[in-house]
């Protein structure tokens, strides 16, 4: 051992970064991260989505609120906000698709299936 050995000597970055994404996003559902367990409770995470969106940081809000969505599938605040951040962007599709997820997993389902229709009509 006299040679002494530096981090990241054999560290391949992009290599790490595919590995990842891959284990970061599964089926198309971004799962919770274990090093992330400082959020243990759901309130947590939407504390701190709404902070960072409150500071402009929305696509770092956006991946936690769907990362509620993957723990909670019937949040109906997660998908409230997710809907608002996509109508502020003008991003129809996005909206769209988050209002077809809400309408078939959240059983106070009435506003999330207007919206729909008006964006359809």
């Amino acid at each position: 051992m006299g040679e002494e050995r530096k981090v990241g000597e054999n560290f391949d970055e992009k290599a790490a970064s595919d590995i990842f994404d891959k284990l970061k996003n599964v089926e198309g559902k971004i799962k919770p991260k274990k090093e992330d367990s400082k959020f243990k409770k759901i309130a947590d995470l939407m504390n701190e989505a709404k902070y960072l969106e409150g500071k402009g940081k929305v696509d770092e809000a956006i991946g936690l609120y769907k990362q509620v969505l993957f723990t909670l599938p019937d949040s109906k605040k997660a998908y409230e906000a997710l809907v608002g951040i996509y109508q502020n962007q003008g991003d129809v599709k996005s909206e769209k698709d988050i209002l077809m997820k809400a309408a078939s997993n959240c059983k106070d389902n009435a506003e999330f299936k207007k919206r729909l229709d008006e964006i359809k009509g």
